[in-house]
């Protein structure tokens, strides 16, 4: 913490408004009944945030972030008592049924030095103690990894015995392609699409060997040879803009009774000719949120060509899986720690941001950059879990 702008009652924010970004001094909030304030240690640049950043979406906090694991600083009147002052926390940034509590969305969120917390988020139980000790650098992908360890075990409920396509070369498709085998089963054949050959060339030379990579370009019959046969499931995460045309390609290419997630971003009203009877398939993703129902909701759909397919999309994840993210992250950090590129400062990611909101590009000194990291407030190494076991018993839960 720092002691001058906690005595000031001030503190250091990330603030956007339109397509400018700075660093400004703002006053430190003050919490109330059942509400708690956070410090952020590190937090996660993700794609969402580089679409808002690029005006392709029109959330209105003016600070953003939501991943990471930030530490409780100020507890108000009851709070429930395994949350404490001093404790390491991941914030789980989506309610499962109240779109206005989704931070860094609807809520400012974690690029700042403090953070209150209100009431229904905690109620809510989306105030999760760390459960594992991390290394730091880790934090940033413990949301985004629960997000791919829901999609892939709603996936398996329903995915026939096959070949797994995984479309989209950022964070979410390479920790997809890490986890799948852990969760699909050691046999699943796994190819991934890359946007473009700037994508593939950093897959390649980070050492991330899955069992194909391939260029969206150059699908067809290269699909064919890196598959061996016929795709069962396709997981699409992708930014909203690239999702269509993905979907379309899943959906001419997927063998009968194939199982897609919509992981990444919809257009909303967007349709597609070769799904008749799909409306919005935006609405897809609405089904399953915050890890709830807790079996998911599946749609069944034909296409023109009368082939079944199952179509799902998730928005967030229970607290569970949040947990059991961590879990994964801790048994092996050196094989995610690879994809966690840079290490930033508050100042030093402002500059960032302001220049990803003017031009879009993402890079760092002409270096491609996956997952950044946004060290907040100083903090060691390793970050310590301070946990009440106990505890975990009645997070919500999902399938």
């Amino acid at each position: 913490m720092n002691e001058s702008l906690n005595t000031a009652n001030t503190h250091l924010v990330i603030a956007r408004d339109g397509q400018q970004v700075s660093l400004q001094v703002m006053p430190t909030p003050r919490i109330g009944t059942g509400e708690l304030l956070i410090a952020p240690l590190i937090a996660g640049l993700c794609g969402t945030d580089l679409q808002i950043l690029r005006r392709e979406r029109d959330d209105p906090a003016r600070v953003i972030g939501h991943e990471g694991v930030a530490r409780i600083v100020q507890v108000g009147s009851q709070v429930p008592g395994h949350l404490r002052e001093g404790m390491n926390v991941i914030i789980n940034p989506t309610h499962p049924s109240n779109p206005q509590m989704l931070l860094g969305h609807q809520l400012d969120g974690m690029f700042q030095q403090y953070v209150r917390i209100p009431s229904a988020i905690v109620e809510a139980g989306l105030v999760v103690p760390l459960p594992v000790d991390l290394p730091t650098r880790l934090a940033p992908l413990i949301e985004p990894l629960a997000c791919v360890i829901y999609a892939l075990e709603l996936m398996l409920a329903r995915k026939p015995a096959g070949p797994l396509i995984i479309y989209g070369d950022g964070i979410i498709g390479h920790l997809a392609a890490l986890v799948a085998k852990r969760y699909l089963g050691i046999w699943t054949r796994v190819v991934m699409v890359h946007h473009g050959i700037r994508g593939l060339r950093w897959s390649e030379n980070n050492n991330f060997r899955f069992d194909s990579h391939l260029l969206f370009d150059d699908l067809g019959s290269g699909l064919t040879l890196a598959m061996q046969d016929r795709p069962v499931a396709a997981l699409i995460a992708t930014p909203r803009s690239a999702t269509l045309a993905c979907l379309e390609h899943a959906v001419t290419h997927l063998a009968n009774n194939g199982v897609i997630d919509l992981l990444g971003g919809v257009p909303s009203g967007s349709r597609l000719s070769s799904l008749p009877e799909l409306g919005d398939i935006g609405e897809i993703r609405t089904h399953n949120c915050g890890g709830f129902p807790e079996q998911g909701h599946f749609t069944a759909v034909t296409t023109n060509e009368q082939k079944p397919l199952m179509l799902y999309g998730h928005r967030g994840v229970s607290s569970a899986r949040l947990v059991e993210a961590t879990q994964v992250l801790k048994q092996t950090p050196s094989v995610f720690s690879r994809l966690v590129t840079h290490l930033l400062t508050l100042p030093q990611a402002a500059e960032l941001m302001q220049q990803i909101a003017w031009c879009g590009e993402r890079e760092i000194d002409g270096e491609r950059f996956m997952k950044v990291g946004i060290e907040i407030s100083p903090c060691t190494s390793l970050l310590k879990a301070d946990v009440p076991h106990e505890h975990f018993g009645e997070l919500p839960c999902s399938a």
